[in-house]
């Protein structure tokens, strides 16, 4: 039973702390000075990447806009080059937690049903980081940015979100399911 519950502990505990470690990582190698958060402080941004009800053009300008002060807006470029990377390792993790849990379960269905939002999440990732690395250019460039590439970017991060949220839903689930299926069962008298 002690071994069920550290199993489910990891599970539970790993796409987690990839994610915030990971996440602390990238701020610290795209921008050491914090600048971005000095500015976004000021002026009470948030960043465009965790806005759950999207953005839209306005906001994009707003908010690079306020980063453009110093060295802030290299620092989200960065930050987007190197988030490229990061859905392989929050994705494997999540895939861990998923498929190990499936497999303890007794592989009961196909693991695409587990698998397929994790990949559309990493995918709408991509998307959104791609599309603001573009359109970033092109603000640098002083062109004007693409309203429609803008709203592919925000629903790719609408998505992202809400499949994140769905992935680690699951991974409870499966986790319990697990836990309910594991434990011990007094004999029946």
């Amino acid at each position: 039973m002690g071994t069920l519950i550290v199993r489910a502990i990891v599970l539970l505990s790993l796409p987690l702390i990839v994610f915030v470690l990971g996440g602390d990582l990238m701020l610290r190698l795209s921008d050491p000075g914090k600048l971005r958060d000095k500015i976004q402080a000021e002026k009470h941004l948030k960043g465009l990447g965790l806005r759950i009800n999207g953005y839209d053009l306005a906001a994009v300008k707003t908010y690079w806009g306020a980063l453009k002060d110093g060295e802030a807006l290299d620092a989200e470029r960065r930050m987007l080059e190197i988030d490229l990377v990061f859905p392989f390792f929050y994705g494997a993790a999540f895939a861990v937690a998923l498929l190990f849990a499936w497999a303890t379960l007794g592989r009961p269905f196909h693991p695409v049903w587990i698998l397929a939002p994790l990949f559309i999440e990493v995918v709408a990732d991509w998307t959104e980081n791609l599309i603001q690395l573009s359109q970033l250019k092109l603000f640098n460039a002083g062109a004007a940015l693409q309203p429609g590439s803008i709203q592919i970017a925000s629903i790719a991060t609408i998505l992202k979100v809400w499949l994140f949220c769905v992935s680690y839903f699951l991974v409870m689930g499966l986790v319990g399911w697990m836990i309910f299926n594991n434990w011990p069962r007094s004999p029946a008298r």
